[in-house]
């Protein structure tokens, strides 16, 4: 089987179709496809449709999920919104949350959101993604099973708690400043990757299941746990993080009795922050000054050896505008897994294969 190039609009209708395969009506599986498949033209490509077969298993997971999940609003006191995303599946109840989220924005300014009773919402970056195309300065962080181990601990008892910011560009540079990160060195995704293509990875990812630091990624998906990022810089930013996400929302949090996973759902929260920043002032003194800013960074000195200097974001940037022209590339393993799921959610028949998909 050779690797694969597709369109985005290609991918979008795959992953639309395998939702819908798994007993989601169409407005729930855009919802979620455009969660992964928007991730993926970001170029994440650890939380894009490769995901896909692990959203499936969440799906099957007898009594996790609410299949008719609808998202209820349990405070609105303005800017504040409090929400209840039902058990439902997280990439599905989380982008409507964060489009009220948005409009609240747009009417006041400011809108401060707290999410709960959800479950994996994807990447974060997608929903910044989202907040600042709409002009808004946002910050978007979500709690998770419990993962990571703190400094000097053993036992995972934190999530390694991905959050995401993004302020809006200026005028001469358009691009949203942004990042989006777990406070892990790296995300599981990227070990589950290297898994996948039989590397090593480096001893600063993760511990084993006696705390000993790792190179086999095996080691860490399986018994072991993640280590934040920048040793204690990491632990700190994931507890307030992590506060954020699960302390004001009444989430669960931590690992063993009576907190994450201590139910038959996950109750993962999620908290949004949007502001205005034309709320502060100018629009045009506001992009004035961000186009000064990233001048000033990008214009700096680089060391030897390198081309440039890139902001936060740029990348980013850069694989929206290359996916969106040129399509996406798809390794072997997630061409097989895509097929392979087809034919699990009667989508395809045994005798059926990948190029069969690419006519949906």
């Amino acid at each position: 089987m050779n690797d694969s190039t597709i369109s985005m609009e290609q991918l979008s209708k795959i992953a639309v179709r395998l939702f819908m395969g798994m007993g989601y009506g169409a407005k729930e599986a855009a919802y979620a496809a455009d969660v992964l498949v928007e991730t993926d033209r970001r170029g994440v490509d650890t939380h894009g449709v490769v995901r896909l077969d692990f959203y499936h298993m969440c799906v099957n997971r007898s009594g996790w999920l609410n299949r008719n999940a609808q998202l209820q609003i349990l405070r609105d006191d303005p800017p504040y919104l409090m929400a209840d995303a039902d058990h439902g599946l997280g990439i599905i109840m989380a982008p409507q949350a964060v489009e009220l989220a948005i409009q609240r924005a747009k009417e006041q300014g400011v809108c401060v959101m707290g999410i709960r009773n959800s479950n994996h919402f994807g990447a974060a970056g997608y929903y910044a993604q989202k907040c600042v195309d709409q002009g808004f300065i946002a910050l978007v962080c979500s709690n998770s099973p419990g993962t990571m181990v703190p400094i000097d601990g053993n036992q995972g008892v934190l999530g390694n708690s991905p959050w995401s910011m993004a302020i809006p560009g200026g005028n001469r540079h358009p691009d949203p400043i942004m990042f989006d990160m777990a406070c892990s060195e790296v995300s599981r995704g990227k070990c589950e990757t290297a898994l996948r293509n039989g590397e090593r990875v480096p001893p600063n990812w993760g511990v084993d299941r006696h705390g000993e630091p790792t190179t086999d990624p095996a080691r860490i998906l399986k018994g072991g746990f993640l280590l934040p990022f920048g040793g204690i810089k990491g632990y700190c930013v994931a507890v307030l993080v992590e506060a954020l996400s699960s302390m004001l929302t009444f989430a669960s949090y931590g690992k063993g009795k009576n907190m994450k996973f201590s139910g038959d759902h996950e109750n993962t929260g999620h908290f949004v922050l949007l502001l205005d920043p034309e709320r502060f002032g100018e629009l045009d003194a506001y992009k004035d000054s961000i186009d000064v800013y990233v001048d000033t960074i990008k214009n700096s000195k680089p060391v030897p050896g390198a081309d440039e200097i890139i902001v936060p974001g740029e990348l980013e940037a850069r694989a929206i505008k290359d996916r969106t022209a040129n399509g996406i590339h798809l390794e072997d393993a997630v061409v097989s897994m895509l097929t392979g799921l087809a034919q699990k959610t009667g989508q395809l028949t045994q005798k059926q294969g990948f190029k069969d998909m690419l006519n949906w």
